[in-house]
C-alpha cells in the first residue's frame, strides 16, 4: 500500500511539472496553493516512509519522491521569479 501512494505521489508530481510550462503567471498563481500543499504533504509522507524503516524498496521510492516533489517546488519559485 505504502508503495501504490508514493508511486501515485510521484505521477501527481511529475505530472504537476510538466503542466508548469504551459500556465501563464496569473493562471499559475491561482493554482499555486494547490501545487504547494501537494509538494508539501508529499515531502512530510516521503520522510515519514524513510523513518518507519520499510522495506530497502520503499525507502528507495521514497527518496525519489521526495526529491520529485522538492524539485517540484524548486520549479514553481524559478518560475515566479
Amino acid at each position: 500500500m505504502r508503495q501504490a501512494i508514493l508511486i501515485f505521489l510521484l505521477i501527481i508530481n511529475i505530472i504537476s511539472m510538466f503542466q508548469l510550462g504551459q500556465y501563464d503567471s496569473g493562471d499559475l498563481i491561482a493554482l499555486m496553493s494547490v501545487r504547494i500543499i501537494l509538494g508539501v504533504i508529499t515531502i512530510m509522507l516521503s520522510i515519514a516512509y524513510i523513518l518507519v524503516r520499510g522495506t530497502k524498496s520503499i525507502a528507495i521510492l521514497s527518496i525519489i519522491t521526495a526529491l520529485s516533489a522538492l524539485l517540484h517546488l524548486g520549479l514553481i519559485v524559478y518560475i515566479n521569479l
